[in-house]
């Protein structure tokens, strides 16, 4: 048989709760038989001065003589023994030595023991005389059949079973429940146990744990990151290496050729060359930038002017898919502090997204406004915009809904605009089509922003 201590330490939380709430009521109900236990004997001890006093206040006011005859007659109606004491210390009647030598020290109208199991009480009569009471001190009887102590002990175990029940619901229960959730709670992220809603510890306790759950899918999170960009960094390295040899020798021999000497058509090719040449040259950057990000080489520059340069280089692309872009500008003359190549690729991945989203071409309005703090570029496609998944995930590192699509353009110009002390928004038009919003701080803002800084 296992010891209480065991069950202590390796039971269940019902076990535990049981055993200390029946030690509780066990020396709860004893604690209640000591107390009526005291106070059957402070009600005998008040009936016996009661009654002593009444018999003296009789003798007195009746001038009754202090006699032994009158002692013994009201000792066989009291059932106690009585004396009268004189001032010279005489009894009536006689009394032993060794009780005379007792009583000598006793204070009055107090009930005290003797050594012999007795209780004595010694009341003031007159001038002269003392009235001594002695009585056999009577014992508890106390028990569990006697009405008064069983009402009683009925009545505390009924008020510590309500009390059990109310801990056991208001702790107890939501503890268990909690305890049974957990058994899954950390495979799925999305899981928010119900008593997280309580206003009290075991909600602050769910509240933790919910978050040391939400914590450590964070962690894991970054740690499967790292993970991927960690190979990503060495795949990246390694295909850059080996497209930029040939693609730097494509480029050299492109510019080396004399568009004067070819036709109209071959020249046109040749440009096709080289603008498919930077294509491929930023799509290498934009990788190496993703596994190696570097600080942008900030300088002022003429916002409108990158932009205009990006839709440049993309021409042939949005004539090929049958896309028109439309820009509409408040103020041209915006500078912002930014890197040319980076914001240039973060327009080219955003142009990109819209093409590729309109298969049968569409129109892609491009909004730019400033204020005195920032300037603003609007894109909006005419497709079918971004779904929910992607409005929740749609900059995540990895994530992508096009077939074939790496989930890479997104999150890049996020980094770039995160660089710029700027920020990406995605949206859904309410006319239809998907609104990117970029925003980046004017060259004064940013200058103040990175001396702040640093």
């Amino acid at each position: 048989m296992k010891k209480p201590q065991e069950l202590l330490r390796r039971g269940s939380l019902v076990t535990r709760f049981v055993l200390v709430f029946v030690t509780f009521v066990a020396a709860g109900s004893l604690l209640l038989l000591a107390w009526l236990r005291y106070q059957q004997q402070a009600e005998d001890e008040r009936v016996f001065l009661r009654l002593a006093h009444t018999d003296a206040d009789f003798v007195q006011r009746m001038n009754l003589p202090r006699s032994a005859k009158l002692a013994e007659d009201l000792q066989q109606l009291l059932r106690m023994s009585l004396y009268f004491r004189d001032t010279q210390g005489h009894f009536e009647p006689a009394l032993q030595a060794e009780k005379i030598a007792w009583l000598k020290e006793m204070p009055r109208n107090e009930v005290l023991p003797l050594k012999n199991g007795e209780q004595a009480l010694i009341l003031r009569l007159d001038a002269r005389h003392d009235m001594i009471f002695v009585r056999t001190a009577s014992e508890a009887a106390l028990s569990v059949l006697h009405p008064a102590t069983r009402n009683a002990l009925v009545a505390f175990w009924l008020l510590s079973a309500a009390l059990g029940w109310i801990i056991a619901r208001q702790m107890i229960t939501p503890v268990q429940q909690l305890s049974r959730g957990l058994v899954s709670f950390f495979d799925s992220k999305d899981k928010i146990p119900e008593e997280s809603k309580r206003q009290d510890e075991i909600g602050d306790l769910a509240r933790s744990l919910t978050q040391a759950r939400d914590d450590l899918w964070e962690e894991r999170e970054k740690r499967e990151q790292s993970e991927r960009m960690a190979l990503l960094g060495r795949v990246a390295t390694g295909l850059a290496h080996e497209i930029k040899n040939p693609l730097a020798s494509i480029q050299l021999h492109t510019q080396l050729m004399d568009v004067t000497a070819l036709d109209a058509e071959s020249a046109q090719s040749l440009r096709h060359i080289q603008e498919e040449a930077q294509v491929i040259e930023g799509l290498v950057n934009q990788w190496l930038y993703l596994t190696r990000p570097t600080p942008p080489k900030k300088q002022p520059l003429m916002i409108t002017d990158v932009l205009h340069e990006t839709l440049a280089t993309l021409k042939a692309q949005t004539d090929h898919a049958s896309a028109t872009i439309e820009t509409y500008i408040e103020k041209p003359s915006t500078l912002v502090l930014g890197d040319r190549a980076r914001l240039q690729q973060a327009f080219r991945n955003i142009i990109l997204n819209a093409t590729q989203a309109m298969p049968r071409g569409g129109n892609i309005q491009i909004n730019f406004t400033a204020n005195d703090h920032h300037v603003r570029l609007i894109f909006h496609d005419s497709g079918k915009g971004f779904s929910t998944p992607a409005l929740a995930h749609g900059a995540d590192l990895f994530f992508s809904e096009k077939e074939g699509g790496m989930g890479v353009g997104l999150n890049v110009v996020n980094e770039i605009l995160t660089a710029h002390q700027g920020s990406l928004s995605l949206n859904n038009h309410p006319e239809g089509g998907a609104l990117v919003t970029l925003e980046l701080p004017l060259a004064k803002a940013a200058e103040k922003s990175s001396g702040t800084d640093s």
